[in-house]
């Protein structure tokens, strides 16, 4: 299945200016300097953030030897020397939409989820294992890789989410095609990742097979999780479902919002969820439905049976996928970021409202014009902000995308994918 950018490549010729919904409500924000978290591995891609309980910063990325396909998880935790994280089984993948995902639980260790990627001969696509790993030292040590999956180590397991709740519980969700089409699974446990339960399938319906999952979970238990679906007439739209048993049963899914968009191909942009202290649930997705294509926002107030009409964040006629994030704060406060589609280089832009999403401020540009910025990844410390992103030169990116296979050849074969010339930045700012 190929992806948005092969199916238009004449896109970014036709774009239209953003449309930003909403009101500026005052808020300001002061950020600092970007800092190039992977200058110790002179390249880097698909980053992500955490905070420990204790305040530390965890900051991950993937990286390889000249740019290559030999992937490494590097871990820097308060702008300490990065730690390599290595897997036995093959290249850890760098995927912006399916990143290693890292969690602290509220006892301080250290989870983390990624894919390692392998080239099986006779197969057009490659192979993944979904692997975990911990650390009870801010990722300065780790342990041994272990696969969550309950069939095989190696399948078709990828575009996961990682979620530590409260009580300590461990969930892992991803898209699995050992049905055949593509479906959300997850599992969890409850020992500190020693074991893990049964996968569960949660719906019976097929997912979209390229775009990343998101958990989160409510002061109550309750656990959230959220996909882009297929409905019929190929129409790939965010659902979300809710367990009130830590994932062992599920209630049917429900749109957060009918946008319609038919659409045979990988559009590589999944949905990002929060819960806030009042249990309402936040959800921002990117859509491609053409004229009104870009970031929304909603937000539910009755635990995903309903959802407020939606905000655009950044809106078009035409838009390529965007990649959004939120995180949420103290006194309503809910910040999202997001790679800006409607642009003909994308570049991180962020918006913030102080009143639980009913109001958004005006967008704000975190990264430089000019160079592709993309896959961006928030954390947030009462009112002090931090943003991570992946980039490159607009001429590297160009040159990526053209290089991409057409996979609606048949003959064509995806290989494992390279880190390239990206890098990883950084900036940190207060939001008053």
């Amino acid at each position: 299945m190929s992806s948005i950018s092969t199916r238009f490549p004449l896109l970014v010729s036709i774009l239209a200016l953003a449309t930003i919904a909403g009101c500026d409500d005052g808020s300001t924000v002061s950020l600092a300097g970007a800092v190039t978290v992977s200058a110790p591995t002179v390249v880097g891609a698909a980053p992500i953030i955490a905070l420990a309980p204790d305040g530390a910063r965890t900051v991950a990325w993937v990286s390889a030897a000249d740019g290559g396909i030999d992937g490494r998880m590097y871990v820097s935790t308060d702008d300490r020397a990065p730690v390599e994280v290595r897997d036995t089984l093959g290249p850890i993948e760098p995927h912006g939409e399916a990143p290693p995902k890292i969690a602290y639980g509220a006892d301080g260790v250290l989870h983390a989820v990624y894919v390692v990627g392998k080239e099986v001969p006779g197969r057009r696509f490659p192979m993944s294992a979904l692997r975990y790993v911990r650390s009870t030292d801010h990722g300065a040590s780790w342990t041994t890789p272990a696969s969550v999956t309950d069939t095989s180590v190696v399948g078709s397991y990828n575009f996961h989410a990682l979620h530590v709740g409260a009580d300590g519980t461990i969930y892992v969700s991803w898209l699995d095609g050992r049905d055949g089409k593509s479906a959300t699974y997850m599992t969890r446990s409850t020992d500190g990742g020693h074991s893990w339960v049964a996968n569960v399938r949660v719906a019976t319906g097929e997912s979209c097979p390229c775009c990343r999952t998101a958990m989160a979970t409510a002061g109550d238990g309750t656990l959230y999780l959220s996909w882009r679906t297929v409905l019929p007439g190929n129409v790939r739209d965010i659902v979300i479902a809710r367990s009130t048993d830590r994932g062992d049963t599920w209630t049917e899914p429900v749109r957060v919002h009918a946008d319609d968009w038919e659409f045979d191909a990988c559009p590589h942009a999944g949905p990002s969820l929060q819960v806030d202290d009042r249990g309402r649930l936040h959800v921002a997705w990117w859509t491609g439905k053409e004229g009104r294509a870009g970031v929304w926002y909603s937000r539910s107030d009755d635990g995903a049976r309903t959802f407020n009409s939606p905000t655009a964040l950044g809106t078009a006629r035409f838009s390529r996928p965007a990649h959004v994030q939120m995180v949420l704060g103290n006194d309503d406060l809910v910040v999202a970021a997001w790679d800006d589609g409607t642009l003909k280089t994308p570049r991180v832009v962020m918006r913030v409202s102080h009143d639980g999403g009913a109001h958004f401020a005006d967008a704000i540009a975190v990264s430089d014009s000019g160079a592709a910025a993309t896959f961006p990844v928030l954390a947030l410390a009462d009112r002090n902000v931090t943003v991570v992103w992946a980039e490159q030169s607009q001429e590297a990116a160009s040159h990526a995308e053209h290089s991409r296979p057409d996979m609606n050849d048949p003959n064509s074969v995806m290989p494992l994918p390279a880190v390239g010339t990206s890098q990883v930045f950084l900036r940190t700012g207060t939001i008053r």
